[in-house]
């Protein structure tokens, strides 16, 4: 009994710990089913967690749906190498919806650190895993993070396959915010394809779904890209007016700046022009918007007949060209990237690199037969991993199956000991009638003690223990029929049931009279009723009901 304080505190630890472990699970399922439709609450819900009272284990799961949130919502993420050898660890080659999310994750990752071949190679991954275990959300963004890689590599029938892909699975799971995404995708590959008259309607249907239910920050991306479709479609004084009413006093991009100024080239207002690309080359910019702030620049100075600065600025556009290969590294792998000149930039950028063309195309192809035989691997690795899992489950299924035939035969067994019972006890009524009528004949009181020994046999049929063997007789006869007509009419009084019962085990109605003890003429009425409610009913087992009901004698 010393020992017992100590049990009892033992007892009450590992309860609060299994309780919290519960709670944990519970909070992330329910993050798992709003992630799609709220991701500020999903994002509250994880940030306030309490980390202290969970294991290492469940520490990088919070990690992990924390990072996803965040990285689909367009947010940088930023994964240390011990991030990524733990998570690993603990997630890779587990086959669930946690090594989706993680090789997603991964793929934010490798895009954020400049590596076009992790980018792929995780988001491929992913999606071999979400089709496994059927995973729609979750391929649904893949699908729309493909596109984009695609995008990148200027391959737009590609990157649109992938986007209509995504735009249809979340459509199909009525998921708006993603939905208008994969929309902005699917029109992003269209203009990849240069074909700005589709990518114009597109837009243009989207506007009221932008406007009615979509951010603030998401309607000014959407109105610049707007502008810049008008742009390429002609309709130049519609695009600066959108710029002009969505960039009044706000911050601005260079790149944003670049389209603007070139659109003022096209309607020959150079002064205007020059201004906003001289404001581009000002702010901060990569290498590609470096190259499409001095291939507008060039353009503006030729216009302008200042052609003493064109071999300047063109040397600086040069620059950055070569920038931009150094930095997409998707032209190095499989994707044939080209960045996009006007005729005669293009025509300089060729010359310069012809030396390089033999160099690059033996690159190419060997980076293809590495990556092909990467993801073969791959695919073969998580193919056998799946056929086992298949081959235990079906292991699992043949034992079921033995263990139901099993039980099955064990009722049979019982059922047909119950009919047996029944039919003994139906033959020593019998058998007790037949000696009372011996044991009284040519006596007096021989209609007496008959009338009275059949008035009991009759009053014991409608007893409640003789109505629960019957109820058995027909569940374990006809496939549990009494059982489903309780549970399709579970309003039934009392006399109902048990009319249904005898109806069921196909007496006639005299009979019934009888057991039941009343006239004739109220079984037809009672029968009647019991058959007309079943046939309004929406029971999907009523034409079996009524089958027995017209089988019954003197219907």
């Amino acid at each position: 009994m010393r020992y017992f304080p100590h049990i009892i505190f033992l007892l009450l630890f590992l309860l609060g710990f299994s309780s919290c472990k519960n709670k944990f699970e519970q909070q992330l399922d329910f993050v798992e089913k709003i992630a799609y439709t709220n991701g500020d609450e999903s994002w509250k819900i994880l940030t306030e967690i309490d980390t202290t009272k969970l294991t290492e284990k469940q520490k990088m799961r919070l990690f992990l749906h924390a990072t996803y949130i965040k990285g689909i919502y367009a947010s940088s993420i930023n994964l240390l190498d011990e991030d990524i050898k733990e998570g690993d660890s603990i997630f890779s080659g587990k086959l669930n919806s946690d090594e989706i999310k993680w090789n997603i994750v991964k793929s934010f990752d490798a895009k954020q650190k400049g590596d076009p071949v992790g980018w792929l190679e995780n988001l491929k991954d992913a999606e071999f895993l979400a089709i496994q275990l059927d995973r729609k959300a979750e391929l649904g963004f893949i699908y729309l993070y493909l596109s984009k890689v695609y995008q990148q590599g200027f391959n737009g029938t590609v990157g649109r396959y992938y986007a209509e892909k995504a735009r249809k699975i979340f459509e199909e799971l009525n998921l708006p915010d993603p939905l208008r995404d994969a929309r902005m995708s699917v029109i992003g590959s269209i203009i990849v394809q240069r074909d700005y008259k589709t990518a114009l309607d597109s837009m243009e249907a989207m506007i009221p779904d932008v406007m009615d239910n979509a951010t603030e920050s998401y309607k000014s991306y959407f109105l610049d890209q707007l502008a810049r479709t008008y742009d390429e479609n002609d309709m130049t004084d519609k695009a600066i007016s959108i710029w002009q009413s969505i960039y009044d006093d706000k911050p601005i991009s260079s790149n944003t700046l670049a389209h603007w100024a070139n659109a003022y080239l096209h309607i020959n207002k150079l002064d205007s022009a020059l201004i906003l690309i001289n404001e581009a080359i000002e702010l901060p910019h990569n290498n590609t918007d470096e190259y499409l702030c001095r291939n507008v620049q060039y353009q503006i100075l030729e216009k302008g007949g200042q052609k003493d600065k064109l071999p300047q600025i063109d040397s600086l556009r040069q620059l950055a060209a070569t920038g931009i290969g150094e930095e997409r590294k998707l032209e190095e792998s499989s994707l044939s990237l080209n960045v996009k000149y006007d005729s005669a930039t293009r025509d300089a950028w060729i010359k310069a690199n012809n030396a390089k063309a033999h160099t690059l195309i033996a690159i190419f192809v060997s980076i293809i037969s590495c990556m092909a035989l990467v993801i073969i691997w791959l695919i073969y690795r998580k193919r056998n991993k799946l056929l086992k899992l298949e081959h235990e489950n079906d292991i699992l299924k043949i034992h079921n199956l033995e263990q139901n035939l099993f039980l099955s035969d064990n009722h049979n067994k019982i059922v047909t000991s119950k009919i047996t019972s029944l039919f003994q006890s139906r033959f020593n009524v019998l058998d007790d009638l037949a000696v009372t009528y011996f044991e009284c004949k040519d006596t007096g009181n021989e209609s007496k003690r008959i009338y009275n020994e059949v008035k009991e046999v009759l009053n014991n049929f409608n007893s409640d223990k003789s109505i629960l063997e019957l109820t058995e007789i027909l569940n374990g006869y006809h496939n549990n029929l009494m059982m489903k007509f309780k549970s399709d009419f579970p309003k039934l009084s009392k006399s109902q049931y048990r009319l249904a019962v005898f109806l069921f085990c196909g007496f006639s109605l005299p009979s019934i009279s009888l057991f039941m003890d009343t006239e004739l003429k109220n079984i037809y009425v009672y029968k009647s009723r019991l058959k007309s409610l079943i046939s309004k009913s929406d029971s999907p087992n009523k034409e079996e009901y009524l089958s027995f009901l017209n089988k019954t004698g003197l219907s």
